[in-house]
């Protein structure tokens, strides 16, 4: 199962990290509001699709701890009846 980040979700992500250092380095000291206003709602956006992708991620990490605490659950029942069928037969009883 893949819960990383596709190819395609990485390249977003690095555009909008290059978009963000940009929209820094893009800031004026006589900048009018106008501008100023521009690049808050610029960065808004940006921040945005950042959030949205942490929460596609956080989804897929919920589903692969559901899995692996799932198979663990799992596990441990098979384990504890391997348990009692070794003890059975060494105690020579049925089960």
């Amino acid at each position: 199962m893949n819960v990383g980040l596709s190819d395609e979700e990485k390249e977003d992500l690095e555009d909008l990290i290059t978009g963000l250092k940009q929209d820094k380095a893009d800031t004026q000291p006589g900048a009018t509001p106008e501008d100023i206003q521009k690049q808050i709602g610029s960065m808004t956006e940006t921040l945005a699709q950042l959030v949205e992708m942490l929460l596609k991620f956080d989804t897929k990490m919920r589903s692969l701890y559901k899995i692996v605490r799932l198979s663990y659950q799992k596990s441990d029942v098979m384990n504890k009846r391997i348990d009692a069928i070794i003890e059975s037969m060494k105690g020579g009883k049925n089960i």
